[in-house]
């Protein structure tokens, strides 16, 4: 990575060009080792997940799903598949260009384009467009804002907001993230290139170059910098933070506050990595199965592989409805698990005394775990 290095108490300090106020952003190359080593040594004898067809596959509809989720919009997957594929109308016109606005994103990032400034800009008029206050649209200058922004990365009251830099510094800022992305190309590993992109995706929240919508148009510009350097695996980065928003938010703040992105980068290798290890199980269930799994089943593998310890029908409703708009417990039974169960891809367990309610557990012959790959997630264990 382009930066400056130093030694600090026996650990190497690289300083990367990117300014924050007085100082820089900076990396600790030794704290990154393991779960870097961990990553390539993964994605090794991967190759499914090294091609363009993986990233389609995984980014319409579920990526579209977890990137709004981040913000607080919970549409399932399913509705995003109707909205997308013209299936169903619904009346809330901001909920359909949420998605649609991301669809049209996401097609236009996979179309090859180099990331420049004209680019990002009608990028961020595609995924802004209809969702943009009057008075935001007003103070738009030909790039970026033209007044001062407040970030909210906190539910406490008593923490004041962050604030984006001052707009006489944006142009600035942006152009040393265009040229600092410009001059990382072709790492020497996925890894690497997915850790650039991680840095651009901080840096961007960290300028919030508009108005509104900094956070979507920061993660599909990292997923635009990932088509582009044909890191297909990472693509499905924002899966993991849908499932840690919390300290996704209170990483941020840390590195704003102490300026080493090192704990964000660990951050980014971590949530992914347990993402990669359920694309890897749910490939090996998908291929033994003999029957395709739709995108609602692979909507619901992902959420078992995210639970832990026993899982029972109860647990899993909640388990959705804490990801989703809520819905009635025997819905999410018949439309997810049900199907599963009629694959033998789940396996009912003993009842509990309660109305519909019983453990389940994943068929274990439908794929073999080697512990050297699966180290992020657990797996319950069939009952016995």
């Amino acid at each position: 990575m382009n930066s400056i290095t130093w030694e600090k108490s026996d650990k190497t300090h690289r300083i990367l060009p990117l300014p924050l106020g007085y100082s820089s952003l900076y990396l600790i190359e030794r704290d990154l080792k393991p779960m870097r080593e961990e990553l390539e040594s993964f994605l090794e004898d991967m190759s499914y997940m090294k091609s363009l067809s993986f990233s389609q596959s995984v980014l319409f509809s579920h990526e579209i799903q977890a990137n709004n989720v981040i913000e607080g919009y919970q549409d399932d997957v399913s509705l995003v598949d109707n909205v997308i594929h013209q299936k169903l109308l619904i009346s809330d016109e901001t909920r359909r260009k949420r998605i649609l606005n991301l669809y049209k994103g996401y097609r236009y990032i996979l179309e090859g384009r180099e990331l420049t400034e004209d680019n990002l800009k009608e990028l961020y008029h595609i995924l802004s467009d209809g969702l943009l206050e009057e008075c935001d649209r007003n103070m738009m200058g030909e790039y970026y804002r033209q007044a001062p922004v407040y970030i909210f990365y906190s539910d406490n009251p008593c923490k004041p907001p962050d604030e984006g830099v001052p707009v006489s510094e944006i142009s600035f800022k942006m152009e040393k993230l265009f040229s600092y992305l410009r001059e990382e190309e072709k790492q020497q590993s996925l890894t690497d290139t997915y850790l650039v992109s991680q840095i651009a995706h901080f840096y961007f929240l960290y300028i919030h170059p508009y108005f509104d919508i900094n956070g979507r148009t920061s993660r599909t510009t990292a997923m635009w910098y990932l088509l582009n350097q044909k890191a297909y695996p990472f693509i499905i980065f924002n899966r993991g933070i849908q499932l840690a928003k919390q300290e996704y938010y209170r990483v941020i703040r840390d590195v704003r506050k102490y300026k080493n992105v090192t704990f964000f980068l660990n951050y980014m290798m971590v949530t992914v990595k347990k993402e990669l290890e359920k694309e890897h199980i749910i490939e090996m269930i998908s291929q033994s199965c003999g029957n395709p799994l739709s995108s609602l089943d692979y909507q619901t593998m992902q959420y078992i592989l995210s639970m832990k310890g026993e899982m029972t029908y109860y647990d899993f409703v909640a388990f959705y409805n804490r990801q989703n708009e809520k819905k009635h417990k025997e819905e999410i039974i018949k439309t997810m698990l049900d199907p599963l169960i009629d694959k033998r891809v789940l396996l009912p367990g003993r009842k509990i005394p309660k109305k519909d309610n019983r453990v389940f557990s994943l068929n274990p012959s439908m794929y073999e775990i080697d512990p050297a790959k699966v180290k992020r997630i657990e797996l319950a264990k069939k009952e016995r």
